[in-house]
């Protein structure tokens, strides 16, 4: 017999209610960096776990277990940790912030997914000619993910789809569908290494001493580089032959608008990317920390250029309130997930620390080079049980020693946590990446996890872990 809490339907006015305490729980994680306004971090706190709680009821089961887990991880803590207000308090703030920025990043998905430019530019990515059809599919979904997440996945892939099912002969749509999904989801995966606007970035200098996204940026690109060339060489080896008298039609990218219709994508990533590197080089804030206060200021003013002449005001408001009261509600099951697999992570990883010293168990006597793998290697492996990266590298984190205690910097033990993930995002089924990819190409989780990218995440796992040891 499975047990559950009961689960309701949320109404319109839960649903406003839910918009408020998802406001002021950003709010507060925003202000909360600024000096001396230590009633923000109250704010935060206190707005995460109200709107968790006011959202359990509505989200279904497997999404009410991680906050009972979370109620007993604060209980446990309460009973036998000396510190159990400073470790839950912690934990309560790793939680709060992913959640705001999970919807901080969600605005930005919002216009996008109102802007005709956005689709333009995938639908000329789509219609490339095969020979450089795969790189243009893997770069754009970089720079897609940025402005829309997983939705990413979503549009490309689509408009892939689209392009594909023009094609009359089966077997060639068959094949190109393939390929060209496999380009988007590889291309999403690789913008975890280096994006700012990547959870797996941002959890990862988090969880590492002395890391910061300024000092991994460029070896990060290098990252997403060997993964989208490992990605590249794989596709044009294992190409399939076509029979002599299968031709494939071919598309003219002109006729989508040419190159120029990349240009809003391309503007959006420097109005994204140039105030955040300038703020956090001159204050030293955190990205993460910067682009909680810049994405959602760069999505009003998306939103207002695309109103009416006029009446931009009314627009803008109309579709704020949407968002609020409507859109981000809809969120509950990712929003209650994502913040409990933070508190989780970070609060069960710093309980265990002092409990793996305990036991003689020292990690800093381990090699280095060990250290370094296991992440990239137990991630994946993780993952093919279902276990979230996020938790995955909120548990482990507090566990490995401080770079500085190896005698390393904080680069290449950033560099494995985010290659771990990576790896995860294209090969554990349990990932939204995958099981988006699987519908798209209308076959299950594990066929593209296993089967799909198996041999590629082999590979690819090599080929980081000699990159991440170099940097050692």
């Amino acid at each position: 017999m499975r047990f559950s809490l009961p689960i309701l339907t949320a109404t319109a006015r839960h649903d406003r209610i839910t918009g408020l305490l998802l406001c002021l729980a950003v709010l507060g994680v925003v202000l909360r960096s600024w000096p001396g306004w230590s009633w923000a971090g109250w704010l935060a706190d206190l707005a995460s776990v109200a709107v968790i709680l006011w959202l359990t009821p509505t989200v279904r089961p497997s999404r009410q277990i991680f906050v009972l887990l979370g109620l007993a991880l604060a209980l446990y803590a309460e009973l036998t940790a000396p510190n159990a207000r400073e470790v839950l308090a912690r934990a309560l703030a790793q939680g709060s912030f992913i959640l705001a920025f999970f919807c901080a990043l969600a605005t930005l998905r919002h216009a996008a997914e109102l802007s005709r430019g956005i689709t333009r530019a995938a639908v000329y990515l789509a219609q490339q000619p095969p020979g450089r059809r795969y790189t243009a599919l893997t770069l754009g979904a970089q720079v897609f993910a940025l402005v829309l997440n997983y939705g990413s996945i979503s549009l490309l892939g689509t408009m892939a789809r689209s392009s594909a099912a023009s094609e009359p002969d089966p077997d060639i749509a068959r094949i190109r569908t393939r390929r060209m999904l496999l380009a988007v989801q590889r291309g999403f995966a690789a913008s975890l290494f280096w994006s700012p606007l990547a959870l797996a970035v941002v959890i990862s200098t988090s969880v590492v001493p002395g890391a910061s996204w300024g000092s991994v940026v460029l070896p990060s690109l290098v990252s997403a580089a060997l993964m989208t060339g490992v990605g590249w060489g794989l596709d044009r080896a294992f190409k399939p032959k076509l029979r002599p008298d299968q031709v494939p039609t071919r598309a003219d990218p002109a006729q989508s608008g040419g190159a120029r219709t990349l240009l809003p994508v391309l503007g959006l990533l420097l109005l994204i990317a140039l105030p955040v590197g300038a703020v956090h080089l001159a204050t030293g804030l955190p990205a993460s920390r910067i682009v909680l206060a810049v994405v959602p200021m760069v999505a009003a003013g998306w939103l207002w250029s695309m109103g009416p002449r006029g009446a931009r005001a009314r627009y803008l408001a109309s579709h704020s309130g949407a968002f609020l009261f409507a859109e981000l509600p809809a969120l509950r099951s990712e929003i209650v997930l994502l913040a409990l697999a933070g508190f989780l992570g970070t609060g069960a990883g710093t309980l265990l620390a002092p409990l793996v010293q305990a036991t003689g168990l020292d990690l800093a006597a381990l090699p280095v080079w060990l250290l370094l793998l296991l992440p990239i290697w137990l991630i994946p492996l993780g993952g093919q049980i279902g276990m979230n990266p996020i938790l995955f590298v909120s548990l482990f984190g507090p566990l490995l020693p401080a770079p500085s205690e190896l005698g390393i910097s904080a680069l290449p033990m950033v560099l494995s946590l985010t290659a771990g993930w990576a790896l995860s995002g294209v090969t554990s089924p349990f990932t939204a990446s995958v099981m988006l990819t699987a519908r798209l190409g209308d076959t299950d989780a594990r066929e593209v996890s296993h089967r799909w990218n198996g041999a590629y995440v082999a590979i690819l796992g090599v080929v980081l872990s000699v990159w991440v040891l170099l940097l050692a």
